[in-house]
């Protein structure tokens, strides 16, 4: 009998990445035929039919970089169509670089041993760790990363956690800002005062101030863009805080051209959506709605436990969580104030969000506010998050469209990104 979670998987499209789906297609032909003998020569032809399928993938991605570099900009997506690539998978979104997926492949067997399996196939996080190397790769290969973002909760803390001073990923933020690299966080939690943020990256902020080896003028290469792309603050060092940066300041087009009106009109309907799903949908009665000035959302609140005497979280449905945000998304798409501006729906894990902009804005932002002369380029960006994979309820996902980009599932898998970033991949062999 099969799995009820790999039924319900199965089902559901948005949590998908049709690109790692369609590798995963490809790598199941050489597994199928040739990884039934558990014997050194099968492993050998297996490890070299991947490879293969890799190189393949690696030259249909380099063809479509190709013609990105070739025309306009706003000619790009008519372009695009004409790609085998975007042929194959019509959803695969721009390449900003190159990637050395056959090398990766590589780095990435010699540690997992992915070619050495006869039983379970080349898995989806198998070929989430081979894009995310050969991202890096190429990146180290030119070192040509100029600005580094990053999202908030699961990427540099746990959910709903803080940036303290035991933290990993610190000294390996702090390493990006003393070679000169702009370092920006770009989340989805929407305060619009610095203390807010100071207190849940005090770690970060603390060790900040304290080191001496980082130039006063590298310290304010750091930023945080919170809401999306909606409230600026700037790390200052003679200050040693952050500071909110006026909005005209930074602000750019399209943001710049939206109206008060269809901004607080979207998110009339997402909280009207969501005051109806408290009810259509049976949730915990304690669970909240929040509106701010450029976001709603709902979060589950807290109950008293008599047996444990202890007052507890009350959690709401995956199910309800994913109803909620896809019928968000169907819903406001079709308002017409919300086409005239651009929202986000998300899933958090635990809560639920609508939130004026987007990340693709607010990564754009940081390259034409650190650099307005020579604004840094896409090619030059890489952002880390763990929301990719479904376009409707994942605020990471539109990062895509303004750099390039690393999967992670975990703060642990961050620190290991920035380690290889920093150090290349020698710990691997």
């Amino acid at each position: 009998m099969v799995s009820r979670y790999r039924v319900e998987y199965q089902l559901k499209s948005h949590r998908k990445d049709e690109l790692i789906e369609w590798i995963k297609g490809l790598l199941a032909v050489p597994f199928v035929l040739h990884s039934a003998a558990d014997d050194k020569n099968n492993r050998e032809l297996v490890r070299k039919r991947y490879a293969e399928t890799f190189k393949a993938v690696e030259e249909l991605v380099n063809e479509q970089v190709e013609v990105r570099e070739q025309v306009p900009a706003e000619d790009f997506l008519h372009h695009r169509q004409r790609t085998r690539l975007a042929q194959l998978v019509p959803s695969v979104g721009a390449f900003f670089t190159r990637l050395p997926l056959e090398d990766a492949f590589a780095l990435e067997d010699h540690k997992r041993a992915i070619s050495a399996r006869v039983m379970v196939a080349p898995s989806f996080n198998d070929i989430r760790h081979i894009l995310n190397t050969a991202q890096i790769l190429e990146l180290r290969q030119y070192n040509n990363a100029k600005l580094v973002t990053f999202d908030g909760d699961v990427t540099l803390y746990e959910d709903g956690g803080s940036l303290t001073e035991h933290s990993k990923v610190v000294p390996f933020l702090l390493d990006l800002l003393r070679q000169g690299v702009y370092v920006g966080i770009v989340t989805a939690a929407g305060y619009d005062e610095a203390q807010k943020y100071m207190e849940r990256l005090f770690g970060f902020m603390s060790a900040l101030e304290n080191d001496e080896s980082i130039s006063d003028e590298f310290k304010e290469n750091m930023a945080v863009l919170g809401g999306e792309s909606n409230y600026l603050f700037r790390y200052n060092a003679k200050l040693r805080k952050l500071v909110a940066i006026p909005t005209h300041e930074w602000i750019r087009s399209p943001m710049r051209e939206w109206s008060e009106s269809d901004m607080t009109e979207t998110l009339d309907l997402a909280e009207s959506l969501l005051r109806d799903f408290r009810t259509t949908l049976n949730l915990p009665e304690e669970s909240t709605i929040i509106r701010k000035p450029r976001a709603v959302g709902i979060v589950p609140g807290n109950r008293w436990n008599p047996e444990t005497k202890r007052t507890i979280r009350v959690k709401m449905d995956r199910e309800q969580l994913e109803e909620m945000v896809l019928t968000l998304q169907r819903h406001i798409e079709n308002f017409a104030p919300a086409r005239r501006i651009q929202f986000s729906c998300f899933d958090g894990g635990s809560d639920v969000w609508c939130d004026i902009g987007g990340k693709d804005l607010g990564v754009a932002a940081l390259q034409h506010y650190f650099s307005p002369d020579n604004p840094i380029k896409p090619s030059q960006t890489l952002h880390i998050g763990d929301q990719f994979a479904p376009m409707g309820s994942a605020n990471d996902f539109k990062a895509r469209m303004s750099g390039s980009t690393v999967w992670i599932s975990s703060p642990q898998e961050t620190v290991e990104v920035l380690r290889c970033l920093a150090q290349g991949f020698d710990h691997y062999k």
